[in-house]
């Protein structure tokens, strides 16, 4: 893990520091960020969050010290595979009930970076976990995916804020 000591240094402090960006801009806007029911931005706000959760998360565990890459892969796969579960019922609460600023589709179509991201990041847990494969550079890319699409969702939900005012 060694040789990826950096990539996950950047990709844990991009993550923190989108998080708190994050917590500015809702705080700031807080009943109209954390709205519920369809005509509100809470389901968007939790999805950037829970995705810059989920590569800080990562990026921590590929950086703890002495870990062997099976035991690294199994930790990052019970993480993530329990934490996928919040994400298909997100998933079905966005195809279900879409907000009124989206569409069905569009709501499904904005889940689906996200359910990528999960799926490679649980693809290449279970290899280095259950296997013991070199799954790194997989891993890597399913963070730049969860990375790219909170910043995308968290851009979505600024302009949402700025149009509400």
């Amino acid at each position: 893990m060694q040789a990826w000591t950096s990539f996950y240094s950047v990709m844990g402090a991009a993550a923190a520091t989108l998080i708190g960006l994050l917590f500015v801009a809702v705080s700031i806007n807080a009943s109209t960020a954390l709205k519920k029911g369809p005509d509100g931005s809470r389901r968007i706000a939790e999805q950037a969050f829970e995705n810059y959760l989920a590569v800080l998360a990562v990026s921590l565990l590929a950086l703890m010290p002495d870990v062997s890459l099976t035991s690294f892969g199994r930790i990052t796969l019970a993480l993530t595979a329990s934490w996928s579960v919040w994400v298909l019922v997100r998933f079905y609460q966005a195809a279900s009930e879409p907000s009124v600023h989206e569409t069905r589709f569009t709501a499904i179509r904005r889940h689906l970076p996200t359910l990528i991201g999960f799926g490679l990041l649980i693809s290449s847990a279970g290899q280095m976990g259950l296997f013991g494969a070199e799954a790194r550079t997989t891993l890597g890319a399913a963070s730049m995916v969860l990375l790219f699409s909170a910043t995308e969702r968290a851009w979505t939900l600024f302009t949402r804020l700025a149009g509400a005012k």
